[in-house]
């Protein structure tokens, strides 16, 4: 269920936006659970290339999803850490490496 806040042309939804090769995303608020450096990342044999692997997130053990492999880019060139921000989706928790967080927009 997404946030909503009424105005004078309807409703308004709430975005947590991150950035990614570039290109501006949005995450619905109510998704967003965390936004965190990944730290220990556990890679998980004969997984597809886009799951990073693991990592153990206030004593869950959440997916790692890698999301420039998952939309078909290439490792960034600066080295720069990415981040990650941690969504639920149906009851399971996951993180999603983005290169940079940005701010919350209503639209």
């Amino acid at each position: 269920m997404t946030k909503k806040t009424q105005s004078g042309e309807g409703a308004m939804v709430e975005y947590v936006t991150a950035m990614i090769g570039g290109q501006l995303f949005g995450l619905p608020i109510s998704r967003v659970q965390d936004v965190f450096m990944p730290e220990r990342v556990t890679r998980v044999p004969l997984s597809s290339r886009e799951i990073a692997g693991v990592l153990n997130l206030r004593g869950r053990i959440v997916t790692v999803v890698d999301m420039r492999a998952r939309l078909g880019l290439p490792k960034p060139e600066d080295g720069k850490t990415p981040m990650a921000v941690g969504v639920d989706l149906r009851g399971e928790s996951y993180g999603l490496l983005i290169d940079q967080i940005g701010e919350v927009l209503r639209l």
